[in-house]
C-alpha cells in the first residue's frame, strides 16, 4: 500500500496536553503523542474527542524551551481496547514560524540534520 501522506511523520511521545479551542477557563487535559509531523499528530487521551472539535495543543518539544502552542482540529477518534482513545488532528491556522519549528524537529529526529538551539 502507497503511503498517503506528504510530510515526514516522527514516531516520538513527546510531553503535551490540550484543551477545547476557545475554552480558557477549561482545565488542561494531558494527552501521549504518537507521532508528530508539520500538518498534524496521532495522540491517545483518556476520553472521547467529538470529530471536528477544535482543540489548543501545547507540546514540549525537546528543541525548544517554551511550549509550542497550535491549533487543532480532530479528523478522526478511536476507542482503544486498553481504555485509552486514539485521535488524529490536523494543525489548522498554524504560523510558517510554528511550522518551521516542527518541521526541522521532525527532520533531526528523522535524519540527523543539526539541531537548532532552543529559542
Amino acid at each position: 500500500m502507497k503511503e498517503r501522506r506528504r510530510d515526514h511523520r516522527l514516531a516520538q511521545p513527546f510531553q503535551a496536553r490540550y484543551r477545547l479551542y476557545g475554552e480558557l477557563t477549561e482545565s488542561w487535559r494531558t494527552m501521549t503523542t504518537v507521532n508528530l509531523s508539520v500538518s498534524g499528530l496521532r495522540f491517545r487521551s483518556a476520553g472521547l474527542i467529538e470529530v471536528g472539535d477544535e482543540l489548543q495543543i501545547e507540546l514540549l518539544l525537546p528543541t525548544s524551551r517554551e511550549p509550542l502552542v497550535v491549533r487543532g482540529r480532530i479528523i478522526w477518534s478511536q476507542p482503544m481496547a486498553s481504555g485509552v482513545v486514539e485521535n488524529g488532528a490536523e494543525f489548522i491556522d498554524m504560523t510558517p514560524e510554528q511550522g518551521i519549528q516542527i518541521d526541522t524537529m521532525v527532520k533531526f529526529f528523522l535524519g540527523g540534520h543539526p539541531a537548532p538551539p532552543p529559542s
